[in-house]
């Protein structure tokens, strides 16, 4: 058991450290990164029939380091009676914002991600991910460990009363 705690420990460890680089890289990405808006070329609306979500593609058209650049943004969106399909002319006229690195900023460091996102803000795509794996380690780790020495106490005192 203590073994097994132990190898949980050095897990949460491990998975600190890589939710430590992910942040960081995530944070370099957020500074160094700009948010242009886009234009919709073109926009597809599929309804599922069997179920209340409908699969939306979109063909967004922005600048990128001063040429003109494309992506396909595909995503899906429940809907109901009160929250009714998408017009594909309500599509058109939004300008989703989308946010990329500069060519004079990139390096090995930082990740040359696109990203289409509905606000300005970038939220990190890692988040507190690392993190909350290093306490799915650590704490069963150290539960194991005091486990173990709790029932190797309690066989230490039973063979003491034999």
């Amino acid at each position: 058991m203590k073994a097994i705690g132990i190898l949980f420990i050095i897990f949460s460890i491990l998975s600190g450290l890589l939710g430590v680089r992910s942040y960081l890289r995530d944070d370099a990405y957020a500074k160094a990164s700009v948010v242009v808006n886009s234009s919709v070329k073109w926009a597809e609306v599929k309804p599922n029939p069997w179920k209340s979500t409908v699969s939306i593609k979109l063909m967004l058209i922005y600048m990128r380091d001063g040429v003109a650049d494309s992506l396909e943004h595909n995503y899906s969106q429940f809907y109901s009676k009160d929250n009714p399909l998408p017009t594909i002319e309500k599509l058109k006229a939004a300008t989703p914002p989308i946010r990329y690195l500069p060519k004079e900023k990139r390096s090995k460091n930082i990740p040359d991600w696109v990203m289409v996102s509905n606000k300005d803000k970038h939220d990190g795509v890692y988040g507190q991910t690392g993190f909350s794996w290093m306490l799915n380690f650590l704490i069963p780790g150290i539960f194991l460990i005091i486990y173990s020495r709790v029932r190797r106490k309690s066989r230490e005192l039973f063979s003491l009363q034999k």
